[in-house]
């Protein structure tokens, strides 16, 4: 069973990444946390939209930084909240500084495509390493 973020664990992500903002001044498009909340929960006649951890990791990823849902420090909680999503899924984010930096510069500067959501996918399966319960 798929652990999923929740509104309030989204913005508490952004929070610890900015603490001196006030709480009420961290979102700029509220619309914007409840499809990285919902979207990849969502089932279509039976068949999950995004069937893979991994693809519902990469949209977290992908679509933090591309809706601004935050004032500011979009592609840090997009990381953050994709490496606590997988984390609540028992697995670990294994990477480096340059390897996060680039991943996230790849979700923000590329086409918002599921071409590039699948890359974003296997990218993150590859530097995952599952948890030793």
């Amino acid at each position: 069973m798929t652990l999923y973020l929740t509104r309030n664990e989204l913005i508490r992500l952004n929070h610890d990444i900015r603490p001196e903002v006030p709480t009420d001044e961290l979102v700029q498009y509220a619309p914007g946390i409840d499809v990285v909340v919902m979207q990849p929960q969502q089932v279509l006649f039976g068949r999950e939209l995004y069937p893979t951890l991994w693809l519902k990791a990469a949209f977290i990823m992908q679509k933090i930084t591309k809706k601004h849902i935050f004032t500011n420090g979009n592609k840090r909680t997009s990381l953050t909240a994709t490496a606590y999503f997988l984390y609540k899924n028992n697995y670990d984010l294994v990477i480096t500084n340059k390897e996060a930096i680039d991943i996230v510069l790849f979700a923000t500067n590329e086409e918002d495509s599921e071409e590039n959501m699948q890359k974003i996918a296997d990218w993150l399966k590859e530097h995952s390493q599952k948890q030793k319960l």
